[in-house]
C-alpha cells in the first residue's frame, strides 16, 4: 500500500497556525512544525493551491521551474491533512485544528443537523450553487467552537494583519471566518494580489500576511498537475513573489501548498448498482469516499469487481490510522463514513448529482486529490528570509 498519512505532529500544514504563533510570542496548545524559524517582525504565509512537492519536482525536471529560483528559499517538505482537499485544509491553517477537530470532513461533509450532505466551500447543496440558509448564515454552529482563527488570536497582542483574497472568494462565510480579525484585500489577478502584498509589507514594521492563490489548482484539475500549462503557470507565480519581495527586510516568509493533485485517468461515476448499498450518496471528495453502507460485504464485494484500484478501510482501520487526527471530537462522529473508499491508482470516485451532462467538466478532470498518495500528500515549504 503506497499511502502516506498525514504527520501532524509537526510536520503538517495544521502545524504551521503553532509556528505563526510562537514567532509572534502567542501561547498556544497547537503543536508548531518541528522546523524552527528566526523571529521576524514580518511574518507572512503564501499558499498557492495545489502547488504540490511533485509539481515542483516535475516542474525543475521538464524544464518549466528555474532551479535558481528555489535556491532563493530553504526548502523543507511537508504533508497535507486528510481527506487532501482545501474545504479541509483551510480550517486547519488558520486555526491549527485537524479535520477530525474541527470537523469539515472534505469537499462535501454529511452535516446531520441539516440532514443533508453540504458542499464546505460555498454551503450549498453539492446540486447547486444556491447557499444553504441555516448554514451560511452560521457557519461556525456547524464546525468545532475549538476553532479560534489566527487573526482573533494576533488581535489579542495588537498585531496587525492582512489577508489578500481572490475577489470571487473574497465575501464567502467560510472566508469571512477563515480571516477574523484580519484585515482582508480583495484581488482579481496575481498581478495585483502580489502588489497589494508588497505595499502591506513596505508600509508595516510589524505584520502578520496571508496571501492565497489558487492558479496552479484551477489549471491541475483542467490540465494535469504536471502538464505545460500548470507548471508554467507554477514558475510565473514564483518568479513573481520574488520579485515583489525585492527590497523587503526583516521578513519571514513560508510558501506551501493546501494539497498536491495526482493525475486522473478514469473518473468512476456512482451507479444505481451501488447506490442500492448505499444509505446516500458518498461525501467528502473524488479520492477519499466516506460512504454509509447497508451491507459491507456486498460494498467489498462490488469493489473488488468494479474498482480494484481503491482500498477500503473500516471506520475503526481508519481512526486506528489516526487519518484525521489523533482526535476526532465526539459530535461529529456522524460526518463520519462506515467505509472509507481511497484509490491507490490514478482514479477517482465521482457522485453525480446533476447528471453526466451537468457534472461533464468535473468528471472529465484530468487532476484531482483528496487521498493518501505522495503527489496528493507531500508539500513544499519554502521558506524566504530577509
Amino acid at each position: 500500500m503506497n499511502f502516506l498519512k498525514p504527520d501532524y505532529n509537526g510536520g503538517s500544514i495544521s502545524n504551521i497556525y503553532g509556528s505563526i504563533l510562537k514567532n509572534f510570542d502567542l501561547n498556544s496548545e497547537r503543536k508548531p512544525l518541528r522546523k524552527s524559524f528566526e523571529k521576524s517582525q514580518k511574518f507572512v504565509l503564501v499558499i498557492f493551491d495545489a502547488f504540490g512537492e511533485k509539481t515542483l519536482e516535475k516542474g525543475i525536471e521538464k524544464g518549466f521551474i528555474d532551479k535558481q529560483l528555489i535556491e532563493n528559499f530553504e526548502h523543507e517538505t511537508i504533508t497535507s491533512i486528510f481527506p487532501s482537499t482545501t474545504a479541509c485544509a483551510m480550517l486547519s491553517f488558520y486555526t491549527g485544528l485537524t479535520p477530525g477537530e474541527h470537523g469539515v470532513m472534505g469537499f462535501t461533509t454529511y452535516v446531520k443537523e441539516l440532514g443533508t450532505i453540504v458542499n464546505m466551500l460555498n454551503l450549498s447543496h453539492p446540486s447547486q450553487e444556491v447557499p444553504l440558509p441555516l448554514i451560511y448564515q452560521n457557519f461556525t454552529k456547524y464546525i468545532s467552537e475549538k476553532a479560534v482563527p489566527i487573526g482573533d488570536r494576533l488581535t489579542e497582542k495588537g498585531i496587525r494583519g492582512y489577508s489578500v483574497i481572490p475577489a470571487n472568494i473574497y465575501d464567502t462565510p467560510t472566508n469571512q471566518f477563515y480571516h477574523r480579525g484580519l484585515e482582508r484585500i480583495k484581488y482579481y489577478y496575481p498581478w495585483d494580489a502580489f502588489q497589494a502584498m508588497r505595499k502591506i509589507l513596505q508600509e508595516n514594521e510589524s505584520v502578520f500576511l496571508n496571501l492565497y492563490i489558487p492558479t496552479v489548482d484551477t489549471l491541475s484539475h483542467h490540465y494535469g498537475p504536471f502538464s505545460p500549462e500548470t507548471l508554467s503557470s507554477a514558475s510565473d507565480l514564483l518568479k513573481m513573489l520574488l520579485k515583489s519581495l525585492e527590497g523587503i527586510k526583516g521578513l519571514t516568509l513560508l510558501l506551501t501548498a493546501d494539497h498536491g493533485q495526482t493525475d486522473n485517468l478514469v473518473s468512476h461515476v456512482v451507479d444505481d448498482s451501488l447506490m442500492e448499498m448505499l444509505e446516500m450518496p458518498p461525501w467528502g471528495d473524488s479520492r477519499a469516499a466516506f460512504m454509509k453502507v447497508k451491507n459491507e460485504e456486498k460494498v467489498r464485494e462490488y469493489f473488488e469487481k468494479n474498482l480494484k484500484g481503491f482500498e477500503l478501510f473500516t471506520r475503526e482501520e481508519y481512526l486506528k490510522e489516526e487519518l484525521l487526527g489523533e482526535y476526532v471530537d465526539p459530535r461529529f462522529q456522524d460526518r463520519l463514513g462506515d467505509i472509507l473508499a481511497v484509490p491507490k491508482v490514478p482514479e477517482s470516485l465521482i457522485y453525480s448529482y446533476r447528471g453526466p451532462e451537468g457534472d461533464k467538466d468535473y468528471i472529465a478532470f484530468k487532476g484531482h486529490h483528496g487521498g493518501l498518495t505522495e503527489e496528493e500528500q507531500l508539500v513544499p515549504l519554502l521558506i524566504y528570509r530577509s
